[in-house]
């Protein structure tokens, strides 16, 4: 677990240097503030590989960490794979660009539905660890979780001039919580009875 554990804060690391750093070699009018994650790994965007490999990267570890803790919990740990099956794929098809240039309108949708049923799976995966959990402050972080995941997707839409900024805040509390989840609970199987 420690080593697992290890390699996905060095990822969630990675996935920070990335999301600030990228910007300043993307396209000239991307923007922090305005521009999502996904525009940033957008099709025909320089640079868009290094945003798309933090996608693939955090998929692989969030599956390899979940594995490890919830391998007796198989409803959780399948929304978890489901989880991270979609965010792979957000990085397999990707966001139209910002900028005025060719690309595929059918991979742009694709995306979307992908990075839609990224965010919805995530949510569910949060609710879908309560009944398991031994301590109430646990069980409180997943709701809490949850609803600042449905938060952050709610202001991008209604605050579409923030997005970058939602976006990258809905990223960084997810990925920090599911490394925080998966280490510390103290999950409890319901015919065992005990923690775990």
């Amino acid at each position: 677990m420690k080593l697992v554990g290890t390699i996905y804060a060095i990822i969630y690391l990675f996935l920070c240097v990335v999301m600030f750093t990228l910007p300043n070699f993307s396209h000239p009018d991307y923007s922090i503030i305005e521009n999502s994650l996904s525009e940033l790994g957008a099709q025909n965007t320089p640079g868009n590989w290094l945003m798309n490999l933090v996608f693939f990267l955090l998929a692989i570890v969030v599956v390899l960490l979940g594995t490890k803790k919830l391998k007796r919990f198989w409803f959780p740990l399948y929304l978890l794979y489901f989880f991270a099956f979609c965010l792979f794929f957000t990085g397999i098809f990707q966001h139209a660009p910002i900028a005025q240039v060719s690309f595929s309108m059918p991979e742009h949708i694709t995306h979307a539905v992908f990075s839609s049923l990224t965010g919805i799976v995530f949510c569910v995966f949060c609710a879908s660890l309560i009944p398991f959990v031994k301590r109430r402050m646990e069980k409180a972080t997943a709701v809490l979780m949850c609803a600042l995941a449905i938060g952050f997707s709610l202001l991008m839409f209604q605050f579409s001039e923030y997005k970058g900024v939602f976006h990258r805040l809905l990223f960084l509390f997810a990925f920090a919580w599911i490394l925080y989840a998966l280490v510390t609970f103290k999950l409890i199987h319901p015919k065992v009875g005990k923690p775990l």
